[in-house]
């Protein structure tokens, strides 16, 4: 009865939240299911690999396998039902959905329903919070619980309620857990009530937030407690093993603000990149103004994170897709400014114009839009597409140069192999393949593991075929394994060789080069065997040492290969 009370009094607001959680979805659930587990996804898989979950829950290994809760969580899926792609990356989608929800939930307290469900709409449709719901990494559990500590934190400070401020400790205490940067949005609404506190003592003015010191010290130390129990036994260990190889050891550069900015606003058009920021300022003016403890709260997150980024100093400091997912609470938090302007600027052209509420809301609609079709899902979700959660498409947002593969701004400076590739370099098969008018997939055989040395992505932008990837399960080697570290010059075949009972795998995008009837009953039409990639990369793949055994293999049972060039070698199934 409480539901449908609430739906006739809200019945907009119910509108444009179904409309977000539908739209955010479909848009996180599209081509899913056919992408290939890639570059930092391997991580966990392979720190959970013959640990017990006694040293899971007091373990981490920075910087790869850093989320203790997801690492647990990848080694019970390996006792029980087996791996698969959906489900080490199931956490991540069920966290990017409710975010699309929750979070205008909670926000439409403080800025209201319409501007909530403008944020609902933004949450749905941006580029980086649908990659991080993707894959099977920390960011997207991190991004709402981080931002769902922040709302239930002002709501603490706004009313002091005991049910706001367990559910405040609560998220705020889960979000360190599967990050521990996420401290730096947990501790805003803590740092923005005592100083307000104070504010209000020295000047006499008895405003909101209402809080006592005693509720500020007791819900500090209750989280404090609840956090330091979750993290402080993984976070002891690796002081004296991993933490210090990537705290302190990176080196930023200003290039990659611009950048932050493009991931942040979700599109690559430098003027809707200028419009977003214009309407996020404008919002945060407007928050201030309206209310100067929430808006003040909301906006101390920039800065904050700017001095956690400049006093922690992480490895690869100068990429801003890294920078920006240790900042990924701020994703939110922008979208909320941005809607607050856009709502604004709406609000004030009426009160001019004399425009009509429904023409309001579709230019607020047409808005959400421009960014939607700005950003870079339209380049990125072209059917066939293996290799969406690849860094092409999600490092940067400007329309893709095809003329070359993907090049990495996590390169360290003084790196002199060239690891991109030209289109004038790869295969004639693949262009081969492109005009023939079949469907079937094709076998990609091997792929390492770090995008900026896969071009398996590249590869397929030519020849549009589905792609699987194939992997051997008894390749050992000296190089690309580390304790709790891979390398992005390191074979998948080294990770899931490690794996003591296969039968647990089930990756649908990934195939044992040994089992021929499985590809037959996937449908393969060609198994394409890389002898060595373009441009310099053989300088960083060590040599396969089961190459040769495949290619003799696939001889005897295939005959001779459909193709071969000094690149590859293609058997026809």
């Amino acid at each position: 009865m409480k539901l449908v009370w609430w739906w006739k009094q809200n019945r907009a607001f119910a509108g444009a939240l179904a409309l977000a959680c539908v739209s955010g979805l479909w848009l996180r659930g599209y081509l899913l299911a056919d992408q290939v587990f890639t570059d930092d996804e391997w991580h966990g898989f392979y720190y959970a690999l013959g640990k017990s979950p006694a040293w899971l829950l007091t373990h981490f290994s920075i910087p790869g396998a850093t989320c203790i809760p997801l690492n647990f969580y990848t080694w019970l899926l390996g006792a029980t039902v087996g791996w698969s792609e959906f489900l080490l990356r199931l956490p991540s989608l069920i966290c990017g959905g409710l975010c699309v929800v929750v979070g205008p939930l909670l926000a439409q307290k403080f800025i209201g329903r319409r501007r909530a469900s403008l944020l609902g709409l933004l949450l749905a449709i941006s580029p980086l919070l649908i990659f991080y719901s993707r894959i099977c990494r920390p960011y997207s559990a991190v991004a709402l619980l981080a931002f769902a500590a922040l709302l239930l934190g002002a709501r603490w400070m706004q009313t002091g309620g005991g049910r706001s401020a367990a559910l405040y400790i609560v998220t705020g205490a889960l979000a360190i857990y599967f990050h521990l940067f996420a401290v730096v949005t947990v501790a805003a609404p803590l740092l923005t009530a005592l100083v307000f506190y104070f504010y209000q003592r020295r000047s006499g003015k008895n405003a909101n937030p209402r809080l006592s010191l005693r509720s500020w010290w007791l819900v500090s130390l209750v989280m404090a407690g609840i956090t330091a129990a979750l993290v402080l036994p993984a976070l002891l260990h690796s002081l004296h093993s991993t933490f210090f190889t990537i705290a302190l050891k990176g080196t930023f550069s200003w290039q990659s603000l611009p950048r932050m900015a493009e991931l942040i606003s979700g599109t690559g058009q430098p003027v809707l990149v200028g419009l977003f920021w214009i309407a996020l300022i404008t919002g945060a003016i407007a928050q201030c103004r309206r209310n100067p403890w929430f808006g003040g709260m909301l906006v101390s997150l920039f800065p904050l994170h700017a001095l956690a980024l400049v006093l922690s100093r992480p490895d690869s400091a100068q990429s801003a897709i890294v920078l920006t997912r240790y900042c990924l609470p701020l994703v939110p938090v922008s979208l909320l400014l941005a809607a607050c302007g856009i709502q604004s600027a709406l609000e004030a052209l009426a009160s001019r114009a004399n425009v009509q509420p429904r023409l309001q809301r579709l230019i607020a609609i047409a808005s959400v839009m421009a960014l939607a079709l700005g950003g870079p899902l339209p380049q990125c979700y072209l059917s066939p597409n293996n290799f969406t959660n690849h860094g092409a498409y999600q490092h940067r947002y400007e329309n893709i140069d095809w003329q070359r593969s993907f090049y990495s701004d996590l390169t360290p400076a003084g790196f002199t192999l060239r690891t991109t590739i030209r289109a004038d370099e790869i295969s004639p098969f693949y262009g081969l393949l492109a005009n023939e008018a079949g469907t079937r997939p094709v076998v990609e055989y091997p792929m390492l593991i770090g995008d900026h040395f896969n071009p398996l992505y590249y590869y397929q932008h030519f020849h549009r075929r589905p792609v699987i990837v194939g992997y051997a399960s008894d390749v050992s080697m000296p190089k690309g394994l580390a304790a709790g570290n891979i390398f992005g010059d390191t074979y998948i075949d080294q990770i899931l060789s490690l794996v003591p009972d296969p039968a647990r795998l089930h990756f649908r995008n990934l195939i044992s080069m040994d089992d021929l009837a499985a590809m037959r009953v996937r449908g393969v039409e060609y198994v394409i065997l890389h002898k060595r990639f373009e441009a310099d990369l053989p300088a960083l793949a060590q040599p396969l040492p089961d190459l040769e055994r495949l290619w003799q293999k696939y001889h005897q049972a295939l005959g001779r290969p459909f193709y071969e060039d000094d690149h590859l070698a293609v058997f026809r199934l």
